[in-house]
């Protein structure tokens, strides 16, 4: 028989998450693993945290800026420009993106913040209609 090796690329596959109600609770009284979800995209709108694009970072796998101040005039252009595809299987909306890319604060606007969701949404449809994971036999 053949020997055969499996090549994979590396990707955001899916995520791991924690339900908040149980992982409150104090660890001696609980016993429950997280959950995992398989996902062909990951979309990060956990906002300036950047939760996601962050365990990347973690990992060596992405490097983040951090935001910088507040400056609405200059950061919802930058925010929406910036929104999309960071890492095979991941993008980054809203907030998470300034985070990501380093970009300023928005403020109390939402303009920015809805066509970033707009644009993240289009790019999702498009990443997922030519996803296709290869794998060489």
């Amino acid at each position: 028989m053949k020997n055969k090796s499996l090549k994979l690329s590396v990707r955001v596959a899916g995520a791991v998450i924690n339900w908040n109600a149980v992982s409150a609770l104090p660890r001696a009284i609980t016993c429950v693993d997280p959950v995992a979800i398989e996902a062909k995209l990951v979309i990060d709108a956990t906002g300036h945290d950047a939760v996601v694009a962050n365990s990347r970072s973690k990992r060596g796998l992405r490097d983040i800026k951090g935001f910088s101040g507040m400056w609405v005039e200059n950061s919802e252009d930058e925010v929406v420009n910036h929104t999309g595809i960071v890492y095979p299987g991941l993008a980054v909306t809203g907030m998470a993106t300034a985070t990501v890319f380093g970009l300023n604060r928005m403020g109390p606007t939402f303009g920015g913040m809805l066509l970033s969701g707009r644009k993240v949404a289009d790019e999702a449809g498009e990443y997922l209609s030519k996803a296709m994971i290869k794998v060489e036999v």
